[in-house]
C-alpha cells in the first residue's frame, strides 16, 4: 500500500511539474525540420478527417516548438482545430467567417503566453485570408504576399523581408491541397529553414537596427 501511495504522489508531482513548471515561450524558438513535419502532418490528417491526430500535431507545435505551457497549449490547439473544421464546412466566404472567433482565441493565447505584441483580431483575419487564398490555385502569388504580411506581424520587420520564405510556404500549401505530400514536405521544410535562418540573422543585428526596420502596416490593409 505504501508503494502505491508513494508512486501516486510521485506521478502527481511529476504531472504538476509538467503542467505548471515555468517555461520560456517564444515564436522564434522552433526547430525547422520539426515544424515542417508537424505542419504536413496536420494537412494530411485533416485531409483524411483524422481530427484527433491533427489536434495533437497542433498541440506539439504550440507546446513543443513555441514553449507554450500545456493547459493553454491544449486550449489553443482545440480552438485551432475548431477553426479548421468551421472553415472546411463553409459553403461560401461568408461562412468562412465562422472560423474567426476560434482563430482569435488561438492568437490571444499565443500573444499572452509568448509576450508578443500581437492584435489577435488582425492576425486571425489574416490567417483566415491565407486559408481562403490557398483554396484557389490561381492565387499563389497573392497567398505568398499574405503569408509575408503574417510573418511580419508575428516576427517583426517588413513583409518584403519574408518574401522568399513566404513563397515556399505558399507553394507547399498548394502542393498539400493537391495531396502531393512528398513535394509539399520538401517545400515546407525549405520554407521553415529559410525563416529559421532569417530570424537567426535578425537576432544578431544590433537592437537599434532592428527597431529601425519599417513595419508592414502600410500594405496590411490592402491584403485584408
Amino acid at each position: 500500500m505504501r508503494f502505491v501511495v508513494k508512486f501516486s504522489l510521485a506521478v502527481l508531482i511529476a504531472l504538476g511539474g509538467y503542467l505548471f513548471w515555468p517555461r520560456s515561450s517564444s515564436l522564434s524558438g522552433f526547430d525547422a525540420a520539426a515544424m515542417a513535419e508537424l505542419q504536413v502532418g496536420i494537412w494530411r490528417h485533416a485531409a483524411a478527417d483524422k481530427h484527433s491526430q491533427a489536434f495533437w500535431d497542433f498541440y506539439r507545435i504550440l507546446n513543443g516548438q513555441y514553449g507554450i505551457p500545456p493547459i493553454p497549449a491544449l486550449s489553443a490547439a482545440w480552438s485551432t482545430l475548431e477553426a479548421q473544421r468551421a472553415f472546411a464546412e463553409a459553403a461560401d466566404q461568408a461562412d468562412e467567417e465562422q472560423a474567426l472567433p476560434f482563430l482569435e482565441k488561438t492568437f490571444s493565447i499565443i500573444a499572452e503566453k509568448t509576450g508578443s505584441n500581437l492584435d489577435p483580431s488582425i492576425i486571425a483575419r489574416l490567417e483566415l485570408f491565407t486559408w481562403s487564398l490557398a483554396r484557389d490555385r490561381s492565387k499563389e502569388r497573392q497567398l505568398a504576399a499574405a503569408i509575408s504580411e503574417k510573418l511580419a506581424l508575428l516576427h517583426g520587420g517588413a513583409a518584403q523581408d519574408y518574401q522568399a520564405a513566404a513563397s515556399d510556404f505558399a507553394h507547399a500549401k498548394r502542393l498539400a491541397a493537391a495531396k502531393n505530400w512528398s513535394t509539399a514536405s520538401d517545400a515546407e521544410t525549405a520554407a521553415w529553414q529559410k525563416l529559421r535562418r532569417q530570424l537567426d540573422s535578425r537576432s544578431q543585428q544590433p537592437a537599434d537596427h532592428r527597431a529601425a526596420d519599417p513595419s508592414a502596416g502600410s500594405s496590411r490593409n490592402s491584403q485584408l
